[in-house]
C-alpha cells in the first residue's frame, strides 16, 4: 500500500486568493504553490464571484479593500447561497479590524497588512488542517 505524495491532485487544497495588490498576491502565489498547494488569483470581488460560481475553494484569502466592491460582500453572499460550509476566509487589509464585519462574517483569522510570510503560511496551513477534522 503506497501513500500518494503531498502535492498531488487528490491531496492538494485550492485557495482562491482576492486581492487587486498584484506584487502581494504574486508573492502569495509563490509562497503556496512552494508548499503544494493549488493556487488561483483574482483581482476583484466581481471576478471572484465568476470563479466561486464554478469551482469551489478550500479556502478563500480575501482583502476587504477591492476596486469593485468592499471584499466583506464574498462571506456575506457564500452565505446567502448556503456555500459557506467547508469554505474558510482569511480576511487580509491595511485597516483595522471591524469588530461588527468580523463578527457578523465569523472569518477563521483576520491578518493586517503588512504581514511576515511565515505568519500568513502558518494560518493558511492551521486553516486548512482544521478544514480537513470538520
Amino acid at each position: 500500500m503506497s501513500q500518494e505524495p503531498k502535492g498531488t491532485s487528490m491531496s492538494r487544497k485550492k485557495i482562491l486568493i482576492v486581492d487587486d495588490d498584484h506584487l502581494l498576491t504574486r508573492t502569495i502565489d509563490m509562497g503556496l504553490r512552494n508548499r503544494g498547494y493549488e493556487v488561483k488569483v483574482i483581482y476583484s470581488a466581481a471576478a471572484a464571484v465568476k470563479s466561486l460560481i464554478h469551482e469551489k475553494p478550500d479556502l478563500i484569502v480575501l482583502d476587504i479593500r477591492l476596486p469593485d466592491c468592499d471584499g466583506w460582500f464574498i462571506p456575506e453572499l457564500l452565505r446567502e447561497l448556503e456555500m459557506a460550509e467547508g469554505i474558510d476566509v482569511i480576511v487580509m487589509s491595511v485597516l483595522d479590524p471591524d469588530s461588527h464585519m468580523i463578527t457578523l462574517n465569523k472569518p477563521y483569522a483576520f491578518i493586517q497588512k503588512p504581514f511576515d510570510m511565515g505568519e500568513f503560511i502558518s494560518l493558511v496551513e492551521k486553516s486548512l488542517e482544521t478544514s480537513r477534522k470538520k
